[in-house]
């Protein structure tokens, strides 16, 4: 054998070697498997679209289009186009006189009525037992004492502050909403020297708002749980 054929086969061998030497690298998958798909998809959802995921939102119905906070809850920015508000005026026994203590709460409860003039008002009378079961009623001609207290805010909204008449919806609920005794914790409450139960269901409640329109078409869980036992108990009678 020749110097060069020995050569070469050293060559030869030497490449043979390091070949075997040498390492596939195994890259891995970038699809996760299909667990981990879902598991991802998850933790990354939110159902009601408020920008705040399902893991953390404490409010995981929120209605569209509204403003929310950190924590997925509906706020409401004074000023703005949105308006919930509610306010609760408490009458003496077998009256429905309202107390002119609240004639400053009606100026800014126009105001705000003013400003957002698409909001739909509701107003709620009550009575307590007592006043309906009692005789006065037809003594005094009353036809209906809960119907005349939602009547006298809905009569001040229009003749007062000239809300329109036709955004005004009022209702007779008599005594089938009971309140607790720690229900209205209200400061003209306690001005009117009001301090029993029997005296807080003496009352008219007013709620505004721009998104309901009809307490037979609540279309969201938070309309449900703030008008859900009216619209059950309440007639609406103008």
């Amino acid at each position: 054998m020749t110097t060069r054929n020995y050569g070469n086969l050293l060559l030869l061998a030497l490449f043979i070697s390091l070949a075997g030497c040498q390492t596939t690298e195994i890259v891995a998958a970038k699809t996760l498997p299909q667990y981990e798909n879902i598991r991802t998809m998850q933790a990354d959802s939110d159902l009601d679209g408020d920008g705040v995921l399902d893991a953390i939102d404490e409010c995981p119905e929120t209605r569209p289009n509204v403003v929310i906070d950190a924590k997925g809850c509906e706020i409401i920015i004074e000023g703005g186009e949105a308006l919930e508000m509610e306010f609760n005026g408490f009458f003496s026994q077998m009256s429905s006189q309202l107390s002119d203590i609240y004639d400053a709460v009606f100026v800014k409860i126009a105001e705000s009525l003013n400003d957002r003039p698409k909001a739909n008002v509701f107003i709620f009378g009550h009575a307590a037992k007592s006043e309906i079961d009692t005789d006065a009623l037809a003594t005094f001609g009353f036809d209906s004492l809960s119907r005349n207290r939602a009547l006298i805010i809905k009569n001040n909204l229009v003749l007062q502050y000239n809300i329109d008449a036709e955004r005004i919806r009022t209702y007779e609920c008599s005594n089938k909403i009971i309140v607790t005794d720690t229900a209205f914790i209200d400061p003209s409450f306690e001005k009117l020297t009001l301090k029993n139960i029997e005296a807080k269901q003496r009352r008219a409640t007013l709620m505004a708002s721009s998104e309901v329109h009809d307490l037979m078409n609540l279309e969201y869980d938070s309309d449900m749980q703030k008008y859900g036992e009216y619209a059950k108990h309440c007639e609406l009678f103008e």
